[in-house]
Order: C-alpha cells, then sequence, then structure tokens
C-alpha cells in the first residue's frame, strides 16, 4: 500500500490464477476425467504443500485457525497457497502474555473480531469454548478434516464408515489428526506431513497398525525392479535343481541297466567293470550334489525357524498394540459423552442452533457407540438424556430395553410421560411443565435438563400464551415464594416486566459438582432488551448476567449496589430511586449509561 503523487491512498493485491480447492473438489466429484487429472498421489502432494505453509507459519507462531478448502488456492502449474488468514492468531511466546489477532484490525472491525471464530465442521472440540487458549492442535484437527474430505469427496466426519474405502494408512493418519483430545493428535505438522511424505515413498506411517504382509507388499511396491530380478533367479534356480534331480534319476537306472548286462554278458566281463566304474563315478557325483541339497534344505529349515520367530514376535506386538487400541476406544468413548455435554451446554447455545447441535451429538455418540461398550457406559446414558430432553421417550425407553443401564429414576418418568405425547409427538404446555417439576423434585442437578427441555420446545407449534406459561413455571420452579401472574412479555420491544415481593432470584446454578457451579439466568430464552423489575425483591444486580440489556427500571426494589454495572457494555439507560442509590455509586457508572431518577 502506498500513497500517490496526488495524495491518494491505494493498495495492490495478487492476481491469483487458478482454483480453490473447493472447485477441485466439487470438479472431482463430477467428472471422471478430473479424477485422472487430479489423482491421490497429486492431491497427497498439495496437501504435503499445504502442510509445509501451515508449518512455517507455526513456526513463526502464527495459527491459522480457518483451514478448508475454500482457503487453499490451487494454481495452474502446481502452486498451493495458504488464504484468508483473518482468523489467525499469534501465539504469545512467553508465559503470562496474551496471543494477539493477526490481520485484522480491532479497531476497525470492532464486535465483529469477537463473532469470528471458524467454520464449525473443520473446528476442533476445544476451539469452540472462547476461554480456550487457542494452540497448534486447533490447525492439525483442521488438516485432518481438510485430508479426509479430499480423499473421500465427501464432507468431514467422525464416522468410520466414512473412511473405509481409504488406504488403512491414511484412515489411521486421519483418524489421529482428528482425535478429540488434542494430546492424541500430532504434536506438530511436521509430523503428519512426514507421514503423508512416507506413504508417498511406499513406506508404512507412524500411526498405522503394520503387519508382516503389509511390510512385504510395501517392500515390492518400493523396490518392484529387484524383486523382479530375485523372483527370476528363484525360478532359475529351480529349474536347475529339477535337471540335477533328473539327471540323477538317469544315472541310476544307467547302473542298473550296466549291471544286468554284466551278468549276462559273462564273457565281456572286462567291458562290464569298465562300464560299472564310469557307473560308479557318475552315482558319486549324484551322491555329492545330493548332499549339497541336503545342506541346502537344512538352511531352508533354519530360515523357516528364523521366520516362525519373527511372526511370533509380530503377533505379540500385535497383542500389545490391539490392548493400547482398546484402552483409546475407551478412551474416545468418554471424550464423545464430554464433548456432547460440551455441545448441549446451554451458556453456548441458542434455540435456532440446538436441534442442529443435538443432531451432530446423535451423530457422534451414534459413531463411537458402534464400538458397542459397556451397558453400564456413560455414552448410553448420555444418549438416553439426549433422547429424553427431545421428548423422544420410545427411543430411549428402547435403550433400557436392549440391556443399557440407565438411571431408574429418568426411566421412570420416560415411561410416566410417553402415553401423554400428542399426534405430532410431544407433550403439551401442561404436561411439559410437570415434566420439568418432576426432574427438578426429585434431583435438583438435573435443572440443566429441565432447562434443555424448555429451549428445544420452542421448536414446537405453541401459542403465545403456552410459551409465556412455560417461562413462568420456570420462574417460579426457582422462586417458591413468587407468584407466578406478575410477569409479561412483549415481544415486538423485547421487553419483559416482572411483579411480586416474592421474586428474588433470575439465575439458577448449574454443574456437574456442587464444588464448581456455573450461573445461568432464568430469562436467556426471552432475550430481554428491556426489563422492568419494579416492586420485585431482586436485590442483588448479579443476577443480571448474561442478559444484554438497553433498559434496566429497578425502582421499588432492595437494590442498593451497583456496582455490578460497572463492566457491562450493552446496559444505556436505567431507572432508579434517589434515595437508596448513592451519588458515588451513580457516579462509578460507565458515561454510556443513563442514569433517571424519579426526580427527573
Amino acid at each position: 500500500m502506498d500513497v500517490d503523487p496526488e495524495g491518494r491512498p491505494f493498495f495492490t493485491m495478487e492476481l491469483k490464477q487458478g482454483q480453490s480447492l473447493r472447485e477441485k473438489i466439487k470438479s472431482l466429484q463430477n467428472n471422471e476425467r478430473v479424477k485422472e487429472e487430479f489423482s491421490l498421489p497429486h492431491r497427497l502432494q498439495v496437501f504435503v504443500r499445504v502442510c509445509d505453509a501451515i508449518a512455517y507459519a507455526h513456526s513463526r507462531r502464527v495459527l491459522h485457525l480457518d483451514i478448508k478448502p475454500e482457503n487453499i488456492f490451487v494454481g495452474n502449474f502446481g502452486e498451493v497457497k495458504v488464504c484468508d488468514w483473518g482468523m489467525g492468531v499469534v501465539m504469545a511466546s512467553e508465559s503470562g502474555q496474551n496471543e494477539s489477532t493477526v490481520l485484522l484490525d480491532p479497531d476497525l472491525y470492532g464486535s465483529l473480531l469477537e463473532s469470528a471464530s471458524g467454520t464449525p465442521i473443520y473446528m476442533a472440540p476445544e476451539q469452540t469454548d472462547k476461554r480456550q487458549q487457542r494452540t497448534p492442535q486447533m490447525d492439525i484437527y483442521a488438516l485432518g478434516c481438510l485430508l479426509q474430505e479430499m480423499l473421500t469427496l465427501k464432507l468431514p466426519t467422525q464416522s468410520k464408515s466414512t473412511n473405509a474405502k481409504i488406504d488403512s494408512a491414511l484412515a489411521a493418519t486421519i483418524a489421529r489428526a482428528m482425535a478429540n483430545e488434542p494430546a492424541d493428535r500430532y504434536q506438530n505438522v511436521e509430523s503428519l506431513r512426514e507421514d503423508i511424505s512416507r506413504f508417498l515413498l511406499g513406506y508404512s506411517t507412524s500411526v498405522e497398525r503394520t503387519s508382516l504382509l503389509r511390510e512385504a507388499r510395501l517392500f515390492y511396491r518400493r523396490h518392484r525392479d529387484a524383486c523382479s530380478m530375485a523372483l527370476g533367479l528363484l525360478t532359475i534356480l529351480a529349474i536347475c535343481v529339477t535337471y540335477f534331480v533328473l539327471q540323477l534319476r538317469n544315472s541310476r537306472e544307467q547302473a542298473l541297466s550296466a549291471k544286468a548286462v554284466a551278468v549276462e554278458a559273462n564273457g565281456n566281463l572286462q567291458v562290464a567293470y569298465e562300464r560299472a566304474e564310469h557307473s560308479q563315478s557318475i552315482a558319486e557325483e549324484a551322491q555329492a550334489f545330493a548332499e549339497q541339497a541336503h545342506l541346502h534344505a537344512l538352511a531352508a529349515l533354519e530360515s523357516s525357524e528364523q521366520a516362525k520367530r519373527e511372526a511370533e514376535s509380530s503377533l505379540a506386538k500385535y497383542l500389545a498394540e490391539k490392548k493400547e487400541s482398546d484402552r483409546r476406544r475407551a478412551h474416545q468413548i468418554v471424550a464423545a459423552s464430554r464433548h456432547s455435554e460440551f455441545v448441549l451446554d446451554s451458556a453456548l447455545q441458542r434455540e435456532e442452533t440446538l436441534r442442529p447441535a443435538i443432531k451432530l451429538t446423535l451423530d457422534h455418540l451414534d459413531s463411537i457407540l458402534d464400538f458397542n461398550p459397556p451397558p453400564s457406559s456413560h455414552a448410553w446414558t448420555q444418549k438416553f438424556w439426549i433422547l429424553f430432553l427431545t421428548q423422544d421417550f420410545k427411543a430411549a425407553l428402547e435403550l433400557v430395553e436392549n440391556g443399557k443401564q440407565i438411571t431408574p429414576g429418568l426411566v421412570q418418568l420416560a415411561e410416566k410421560y410417553l402415553p401423554h405425547l400428542n399426534a405430532d409427538g410431544y407433550l403439551n404446555s401442561t404436561q411439559l411443565i410437570s415434566v420439568m417439576r418432576d426432574l427438578i423434585s426429585a434431583n435438583r442437578w438435573r435443572a440443566p435438563l429441565a432447562e434443555k427441555m424448555m429451549i428445544y420446545d420452542v421448536v414446537h407449534d405453541r401459542s403465545p400464551d403456552e410459551k409465556l406459561a412455560i417461562a413462568r413455571a420456570w420462574v417460579s420452579i426457582n422462586n417458591s415464594h413468587w407468584n407466578s401472574e406478575g410477569m409479561t412479555y412483549e415481544p415486538e420491544t423485547a421487553t419483559v416486566r416482572l411483579r411480586g415481593a416474592g421474586l428474588k432470584h433470575l439465575t439458577r446454578s448449574f454443574a456437574i459438582s456442587e464444588r464448581h457451579p456455573n450461573r445461568f439466568s432464568l430469562l436467556h430464552i426471552f432475550k430481554p432488551q428491556v426489563l422492568d423489575l419494579r416492586e420485585t425483591g431482586i436485590h442483588d444486580l448479579s443476577e443480571l448476567r448474561g442478559l444484554q440489556l438497553l433498559e434496566l427500571d429497578i425502582r421499588q426494589t432492595p437494590v442498593t449496589d451497583l456496582t455490578p454495572l460497572q463492566g457491562n457494555r450493552t446496559l444505556r439507560r436505567i431507572l432508579v430511586d434517589p434515595g437508596p442509590v448513592s451519588d458515588a455509586q451513580i457516579a462509578s457508572l460507565p458515561t454510556w449509561i443513563e442514569v433517571i431518577t424519579e426526580s427527573d
């Protein structure tokens, strides 16, 4: 970029000739001729060049974080470029420093930068957590997805059936790069690139479970000419041995014939004796050859014993690798269950994304459950849990009928409410409220399941009054002394009005354990922008965390502390009584928040 003689700024960009990798893949899907031009070795060479680019970026502490076919450019003469580094970050060089975003200017893009997080189908599981530190393993996971799509010409997935038609070495490489846990992936891009290079050169990779037969095939592929020559020499040797054996047999027959002639020709004893000596000489030569053949047989027997010992050693290695594979499989099952809990976390999902998230989670769980873990595995309980919250009680109970060990309390609730499903396959609003109350009364740590049932329920065709009744019930469940009639909602202005001194809490603690609870808003399904809390018992404004409010009315409430609002970035107006809140409290608020008192 520069400034021209007239003072006007300008910039130039490189003109790229060729196609994106996405366009190449689409061509491969629709044209057999393109598959010959862009063959498997050619695709792997392109992938190796992508690895070279990412490895160099990592050496400069730069992460891409959005690797996908659309961002890979293949030129007309084989050149490969990795583009669109707008999502990248520069990793901190020292402990305690923060990672910094590259290419994008925060002053120019503002909040758009915070919302950019990559393409979900190519993202590592841990990349969806904004609080998670960015690591090279996130790019390695995306490279595994890219490699799978380049080989299968289909969108990447964790299902093992997708890689069924791929060479086992490449399938093992993809599985290693796309492991759920970062520690189980390649630790650097160079290792991934090395395995692909070894495959192209005809060697076994570091992650495949090789065998003696496969190593022999790879050896023959690498040394095809030498192996063909060796086979020819062995064939010639076999012909020579056969010839000598035939000669030995002929010599023996000649010796017998000579002996018969000697007996019959008694008068010509000298001639017979000479012929016998000649036959004996031939027999001695044959015996010497037979002894030599015996030595060769002993050597072959020794080679056979050596091969047997090597086979036993290979079997021991296979059993050890199988044991390790079983351990990793069990680890993958646990990781899949944790991943499903992470995807369905109510703090991360909105109503419009919960349904595809649930489908993705079920597909992921089913790919792991193909390994058929024990009936007591938590993965079966996790699938039952997901089917329960989508009100698919019949499919959930089929797991129990198939012998899976599920928490008895949840099984009883599924059996109780299965007969109440309507013709469209879901509960009416009254029954939904009833099952939510049953869940929390049985075990207060099942509140996340009740809340997710309520969030997922928005996909059903309910009237505005029914939806408001469900939301009122949820707030009432968490405020036992509150009159649930004191709540209204105006969707046009996203305004929520609450009344009643018994209303004291707008959040609920959800957690896997009681030692580490997380607090989520009871009103987040409304996404209110205007919240009217007059005449309620709310006294702690930290109860509003998680809501992106524009206007807040706390008049006629016991609130005296405005400290929780000091870091609020969305709030623009607050209405307060002039007495309880001090001037110092009001002065401590950010300048963009307009404070209106009753006297105003």
